[in-house]
């Protein structure tokens, strides 16, 4: 399904853009620029900053900013799902393996997981849980006192 946003995105880039992006909660994420191999998206190249203005769109890239793209997992790129919106706009959907990490990722630095639905619709099993846990603390992607927030997480979600 073409989200109308990407649309009227692809109609105002000039040159052409392939984007790694995330829907979530209705709103879009750019997590990075596609190309021989996958870039930061932060900061997004000129060229597509100006077409979002042009479109008076906000293409959020707060994620990528923190993550290091280099240090994502092997997996998290699996089941992207590509649409072609425009001839200059490619964009790339990430699959449930990407998501995986992101929902959890979102959850602790809110510090309350108090929206835990994207996560539970995910249907995490231990396994999958464990990995994104072991990816979280081998990049030391928090300090120490999120440990108490990404357990109480943990607890509330239900595995398969």
């Amino acid at each position: 399904m073409k989200l109308p946003a990407l649309e009227k995105l692809g109609g105002k880039l000039e040159e052409p853009a392939h984007l790694v992006v995330w829907e979530d909660a209705g709103r879009i994420e750019v997590i990075a620029v596609a190309g021989e191999s996958f870039q930061d998206a932060f900061p997004l190249p000129l060229h597509v900053q100006a077409a979002a203005a042009e479109a008076e769109m906000i293409l959020d890239t707060t994620t990528a900013a923190r993550l290091e793209i280099e240090k994502l997992p092997k997996d998290f790129w699996e089941g992207l799902e590509e649409i072609d919106y425009s001839e200059t706009l490619r964009v790339s959907f990430l699959g449930r393996p990407g998501q995986k990490y992101l929902h959890l990722y979102r959850a602790v630095r809110k510090g309350d997981g108090e929206d835990l639905a994207p996560l539970k619709a995910l249907a995490l099993t231990e396994v999958e849980l464990l990995k994104v846990t072991q990816w979280m603390r081998e990049q030391a992607l928090f300090e120490h006192q999120s440990g108490d927030v990404l357990m109480k997480i943990l607890t509330r979600l239900p595995c398969r």
